[in-house]
């Protein structure tokens, strides 16, 4: 029992870590599909890459020592179809017609194995049928690919770790993978009955699109952040690196201008030539709109993007700096320099009050949006609803063309 407890162990372990890793690209693409990220469907995806994790794993493990395998001598392929099945009847204690040897036939290894390498591959067909939609034969390809993953990774010897390969290519092994595969597609609607279907799940995934969620919002807020904060990065290396000879005088003058140069190019001249997207927002296609959902003005991308990205979130960097000339500046100056920063806080701290609280509360909105009203719309809203008119049409024309038929 603890060589199947040992691969589902290092699964469960492992797993967290590659979630972790697949969960942003994975939003970005539902969000760019269907504009949501439903819980069921979370579940559904994850639990099918949990399930490969396991099956990859229960192939592979236990790794015996290499000193151990260099040793091996016996054959690494068995190509003869349905020799392990002709084994077990040869040597098993079972007789068709004495049900008293049923019981004592399945504590047989040779047997165990038929039915492990059927059962490995039963949740596989489950998946494919219900949740991609595959038919039967997709299915039948797919099982096989998979199954034969399962034995070219054997028979490369883990990519060539070992010097030789430590379990057989088994010809069987792909039959009875692929029967396991096929008998879960067989038994889908017996699960499928109790689920929700994924015409359902896709529809209620369309309909949640058509608002903006929070965490998609930010997801757009931190590419945009991304891009702008590597662009400027980029061109300020390499200003300094053509002109190193150059001593600036006022080498943060030099980055603020650049600063400001990138998020006029990104968040204004942009959105202007894309109807309101932003690098960040056609990522999770989110477009800026005014309230009423029509184009906003110029100056309205303007001082949305302004306000935010050149004076709220670099408040920070300027209050640093203004307090650096506190230290050096005397007379007028150095009070409003203290008055400015004490400005500069307040306004820092409001408006980050004001974001987090507009993250959940779409009616929340902060201080400069209020100002020039501008909101965050869905481009899938757009989208879908122009793929639900072509079905609502089509229906509609199949319809007229049975009464007409009839």
């Amino acid at each position: 029992m603890s060589v199947y407890l040992i691969p589902i162990q290092t699964a469960l372990l492992l797993f967290p870590f590659l979630a972790a890793v697949i969960t942003l690209p994975y939003s970005i693409v539902q969000y760019r599909k269907y504009g949501s990220v439903l819980p069921i469907r979370v579940l559904l995806v994850y639990s099918f890459i949990f399930y490969l994790l396991c099956a990859y794993f229960l192939v592979i493990l236990p790794l015996p020592p290499i000193e151990e395998v260099a040793s091996y001598t016996k054959p690494v392929m068995q190509l003869i179809p349905f020799a392990s099945l002709k084994e077990f009847t040869m040597n098993s204690s079972l007789i068709w017609n004495d049900p008293s040897t049923y019981l004592t036939a399945l504590n047989e290894p040779s047997l165990y194995l038929i039915l492990f390498n059927i059962l490995l591959t039963i949740p596989f067909g489950i998946y494919l049928r219900y949740y991609f939609q595959c038919g039967w034969k997709k299915t039948l390809l797919f099982t096989f690919l998979l199954t034969l993953s399962f034995e070219c990774l054997q028979l490369s010897a883990l990519f060539g770790i070992y010097p030789r390969p430590y379990r057989l290519f088994d010809v069987d092994d792909l039959i009875t993978n692929t029967m396991g595969g096929m008998l879960g597609y067989a038994i889908t609607p017996l699960f499928a009955h109790f689920l929700v279907s994924r015409e359902r799940m896709d529809e209620k995934a369309f309909d949640r699109g058509r608002t903006v969620s929070p965490l998609r919002r930010s997801l757009a807020f931190m590419f945009d952040n991304l891009i702008i904060l590597l662009t400027a990065t980029g061109i300020t290396a390499l200003i300094f690196w053509l002109q190193e000879q150059f001593m600036y005088k006022h080498p943060l003058m030099l980055i603020l201008c650049i600063y400001f140069g990138v998020t006029l190019l990104f968040l204004f001249l942009l959105p202007n030539l894309t109807h309101g997207k932003t690098p960040g927002k056609a990522i999770v296609k989110i477009r800026l709109t005014r309230t009423d959902g029509t184009r906003p003005h110029w100056y309205q991308y303007l001082f949305h993007f302004f306000i935010l990205y050149d004076i709220i979130l670099p408040a920070p960097f300027y209050v640093f700096y203004g307090m650096l000339g506190i230290l050096t500046w005397n007379g007028n100056i150095k009070w409003i320099t203290v008055l400015v920063i004490l400005i500069l806080a307040v306004l820092y701290i409001y408006t980050m009050y004001q974001c987090i609280l507009s993250l959940f509360d779409k009616d929340i909105l902060p201080w400069y949006d209020r100002m020039f009203p501008v909101k965050n719309c869905s481009a899938i809203s757009v989208e879908k609803a122009g793929d639900m008119d072509k079905s609502d049409d089509a229906l509609q024309e199949n319809a007229n063309e049975r009464n007409t038929e009839a």
